[in-house]
């Protein structure tokens, strides 16, 4: 009889979208969605077997609230909450923090449950700005660390004891599981290709980072390296129409900078394979930003190059990340200065010998051959604990 795990999130992030399609390909799980979020069930058919969405607009705010408990206790919402009493799965998987999760574990509580710290928001903490009150940071750390008292195991993406450095305890069971790579999104490795010195393109598999005056305007990072004559791609286009006409009007303006459409995550990695470099170039300021957070964050992206077979340029700031990809020589780390030279630097790497192991690295961190197994440790050790414990009680 198949294991029936259930994913439970505001919208489907990419990393139990991986999980999930491997899981199910195992033949040995169901695989559940529950969003509150509209989703295109046909895109994702492949990923889970069944569906319930119920959507709720996401703002926070006292107007918004009263249609939520509306919505809540309508008919509609009524038939939702039964439907959802009635699953029995294995465990449920709820991606934090968020308002809509923290409900629903409450109304799953006997089953076991294992909470998807996606982002550790106790690492978010920053210096006072009359600009930026940091009251999303603060809601989402008060809802974080009331889903991390009422789970039975906790899933993140950062280093292994990332949860040793909050200022509380955590008393469950915890893995630390990276993104990973999915075997059929990675590309094939050409050995023989060569960066050529007048044509370098970079590309940033994302839309542009929001400007705020906790980091470097990303315009302002594109600038210097584009003055070099190399070429700089962003997928994706902002979510704010000022800063996207930004981009829009570099585009014209600027020769070496091009701004694409969003993919789809399996269009996205064979398109990003043609380019020479994937970056992380998000710089932030460390006297505002709390250490913590450049310590440990963990971005999907470079595990979208590694699968594209592109190496990774990430600022050394970014611990974490720059560690993973010095330890696997799968690109290398910067400090900001080094963008004024970062056309002189890019011409001394050894770009073959980094692609040769990128390809050992996609092996490495394969989710479908070795990181599902300790997933799947995990989950049976949360499900046994909570069974000896349902059965001492």
């Amino acid at each position: 009889m198949k294991k029936q795990i259930v994913f439970v999130e505001y919208v489907p992030n990419m990393i139990n979208v991986k999980i999930a399609k491997v899981l199910k390909a195992t033949g040995n799980y169901e695989t559940v969605l529950v969003s509150f979020s509209k989703v295109d069930k046909e895109k994702y058919k492949d990923v889970f077997d069944k569906f319930f969405i119920f959507e709720l607009s996401h703002k926070i705010n006292p107007k918004n609230m009263l249609l939520i408990l509306k919505k809540l206790s309508s008919r509609e919402g009524k038939e939702f909450i039964k439907s959802i009493r009635k699953l029995n799965p294995y465990l449920f998987q709820i991606t934090g923090p968020d308002f809509f999760t923290l409900i629903f574990m409450h109304i799953t509580k006997k089953r076991p449950k294992i909470y998807f710290a996606y982002d550790i928001w106790g690492f978010y903490g920053r210096k006072f700005s009359i600009k930026d009150l940091g009251i999303k940071e603060s809601f989402q750390e008060f809802f974080e660390r009331i889903g991390f008292g009422k789970t039975d195991g906790i899933l993140h993406k950062g280093p292994k004891d990332e949860l040793n450095l909050l200022k509380y305890k955590v008393r469950v069971p915890d893995l630390a599981l990276l993104p990973g790579c999915l075997d059929e999104w990675n590309q094939n490795i050409n050995l023989k290709r060569e960066v050529k010195k007048t044509n370098i393109h970079l590309v940033h598999a994302a839309y542009p980072p929001r400007d705020t005056i906790f980091h470097v305007p990303f315009i302002k990072t594109i600038r210097k390296i584009t003055s070099q004559k190399i070429h700089v791609h962003v997928y994706g286009r902002c979510q704010d129409e000022k800063e996207n006409e930004i981009y829009c009007n570099e585009e014209k303006n600027n020769k070496y900078f091009h701004f694409h459409e969003r993919l789809n995550v399996d269009k996205l990695k064979k398109e990003i394979s043609r380019y020479d470099y994937g970056i992380i170039l998000d710089y932030h300021f460390i006297d505002i930003m709390n250490p913590l957070h450049l310590k440990t964050a963990m971005g999907n992206r470079l595990f979208d190059y590694i699968e594209a077979g592109i190496p990774t340029i990430c600022f050394k700031q970014s611990e974490f990340m720059s560690k993973i990809i010095k330890e696997n020589n799968i690109g290398f780390s910067i400090n900001y200065e080094d963008l004024d030279r970062i056309r002189e630097i890019l011409l001394k790497k050894d770009y073959k010998n980094m692609r040769r192991d990128i390809k050992k690295a996609q092996k490495n961190f394969s989710l479908n051959r070795k990181l599902i197994f300790d997933l799947e440790k995990f989950y049976d050790s949360v499900v046994k604990t909570k069974e000896n414990l349902s059965f001492s009680s």
